[in-house]
């Protein structure tokens, strides 16, 4: 049974309760995969590896970068990564990673991640701490992530708001974000 899912641009994730499922396109490595023989488009439901949906608190697909949240508090990204939107320091799409939960690079903040806010057209991601505290990271020609400038950025910045505002929810979109 399909518990969740989210859509990006030409693909999709897909929980269920025996572990997190990817299709469509894989371009630049969005679904996660480890196995070099998939391809580019992957045409049935296709089971990440090393990735259990008791593992996974959420999971969130934007444009064409995918993001896992898991239970333990580390949030991870693979893909499209040329505005920094993986938050990894770099701007290189990581497409098959060496690294630990089917690909998934860790984005190194050390903060505990409650909630992602992305959107299907965006190529930013919006973070919120257990304080409710906000970080972005990515595209930011139009000032979208509101760190005070309009340069893209590829590692988590936080977001200030004034003192007494906690954010609960954020959505990004191509152009702009919203929070409540």
């Amino acid at each position: 049974t399909v518990e969740s899912l989210s859509a990006g641009l030409a693909f999709s994730l897909f929980k269920s309760d025996n572990g997190l499922y990817v299709a469509g396109n894989n371009f630049y490595g969005q679904q996660c995969i480890l196995d070099n023989d998939v391809g580019n488009n992957v045409m049935t439901p296709y089971k990440l590896e090393n990735i259990t949906s008791t593992d996974v608190a959420t999971f969130e697909a934007i444009k064409t970068s995918s993001f896992v949240m898991f239970k333990d508090g580390t949030v991870g990204g693979c893909g499209r990564n040329d505005f920094g939107q993986l938050g990894l320091g770099v701007n290189l799409n990581i497409k098959l990673p060496d690294r630990p939960r089917a690909g998934v690079g860790f984005i190194p903040s050390g903060l505990p991640i409650i909630k992602l806010g992305v959107g299907p057209s965006s190529e930013s991601v919006f973070f919120i701490d257990s304080d409710g505290d906000v970080f972005a990271t990515g595209l930011n020609d139009r000032g979208q992530l509101g760190v005070g400038d309009n340069e893209n950025k590829n590692l988590l910045t936080k977001v200030n708001f004034d003192d007494d505002v906690k954010v609960k929810l954020i959505s990004a979109s191509g152009d702009h974000a919203l929070s409540g």
